[in-house]
C-alpha cells in the first residue's frame, strides 16, 4: 500500500478547509436548534369570566397568558394579561380593566418546571352604555400556578389559594364561559 504524502502547505490548507466546513455545519445547526426550543413554547391561557351569580350571565373575560417554554427557566416565561367587556357587561353597567400578572415565584425538580402567578383585575360599577360616571371600584385577585413536564413538554394548570375579590354579593367569578 502506498501512500500520498500531501506537502505541508497544503496541509495547513486542508485543515483549515475542513475547520471551515465543521464550524459551517454548527452555524447551521444552532439556529435549528433554537427554533426547535422556540418552537417547544406555547401559550397558555388561564381564563375567568366575572359575571351574575344568580343567573350565571358573564359580563366579559379575563385572559392571563402565560407562554410556557419547559425546556427554559420558569421566571423567565413571558407574561400578559387581558380583559375585555362584553355587551352583557356594558348593558348592566359593568367594566373590566386593569388586567395584570405577576410571577409569585418559579422553580423546578428533576422532572418539572414551574411558576406561581398572581392575576388581578378591576371591575368598575358604571352607567349602563356610558361606561361614565363610575360609582364603585372592585378588585379581584385569581392565583394559579403553572406545572411543565421537562420530558414531554405538557403543561397543567393548578389553581391555588382563594381568590380574593372586593366583589358584592350577587357577582360570581367563572372559570368556564
Amino acid at each position: 500500500m502506498t501512500s500520498a504524502r500531501i506537502p505541508k502547505n497544503h496541509r495547513t490548507l486542508a485543515i483549515t478547509a475542513v475547520a471551515g466546513v465543521l464550524a459551517g455545519a454548527v452555524a447551521v445547526l444552532s439556529p435549528a436548534h433554537a427554533t426547535q426550543e422556540a418552537a417547544s413554547c406555547k401559550p397558555q391561557h388561564v381564563k375567568v369570566f366575572p359575571g351574575d351569580g344568580l343567573t350565571h350571565v358573564r359580563y366579559g373575560e379575563v385572559d392571563f397568558e402565560v407562554t410556557v417554554c419547559p425546556k427554559e427557566d420558569a421566571a423567565g416565561w413571558d407574561t400578559n394579561a387581558t380583559a375585555a367587556t362584553n355587551n352583557t357587561g356594558t348593558s348592566a353597567g359593568y367594566l373590566l380593566k386593569s388586567a395584570s400578572l405577576k410571577t409569585l415565584a418559579a422553580g423546578e425538580n428533576n422532572n418539572n418546571r414551574n411558576a406561581t402567578y398572581m392575576g388581578s383585575f378591576v371591575l368598575k360599577d358604571c352607567v349602563p352604555y356610558v361606561e361614565w360616571p363610575c360609582t364603585r371600584t372592585y378588585k379581584v385577585e385569581v392565583g394559579f400556578a403553572l406545572l411543565a413536564d421537562k420530558k414531554s413538554g405538557k403543561v397543567r394548570v393548578v389553581y391555588g389559594g382563594p381568590v380574593e375579590s372586593t366583589m358584592p354579593r350577587g357577582l360570581a367569578l367563572y372559570r368556564t364561559p
